[in-house]
């Protein structure tokens, strides 16, 4: 995998849920969040007190990217061989393929960094969950 590559991310682990709508399980990607997010979570109720442990409360320091990982109908409630793993909706552009950025409060090794073809957003993960797309 190399900048500029384009690649999608991979679904596992499916489950039928309602009128046969299989879902998988979509790996999260984060990005840092900007001085405008921390000046409006201090702002915020959610930032008065102490936490469970007595300390201060920390801001976030990463916030999620959304993306559109796609469903599958199946009215039969069965997966196939071939469904047991979906790639993305959405495909994405490596700007980094190799980083071990800070997120949250520790160093997270193996990353790649993705932007969003179709929101323009950037972000941050593990490399074993993108898949090269064929041209």
């Amino acid at each position: 995998m190399r900048k500029g590559n384009q690649v999608k991310l991979i679904g596992k682990y499916p489950f039928c849920g309602r009128e046969g709508i299989v879902e998988y399980s979509w790996e999260r990607i984060y990005r840092h969040t900007t001085s405008e997010e921390v000046q409006a979570w201090r702002d915020s109720s959610e930032s008065k007190g102490i936490n469970s442990a007595g300390e201060t409360k920390l801001p976030p320091r990463v916030a999620r990217v959304e993306y559109d990982g796609g469903t599958i109908h199946r009215p039969k409630l069965t997966i196939t061989k071939e469904e047991e793993t979906k790639l993305s909706d959405d495909t994405f552009t490596v700007v980094r393929a190799r980083c071990a950025p800070v997120l949250g409060y520790s160093k997270t090794p193996g990353c790649t960094l993705l932007r969003n073809n179709r929101t323009g957003e950037e972000g941050y993960i593990k490399r074993r969950h993108v898949k090269l797309v064929q041209d």
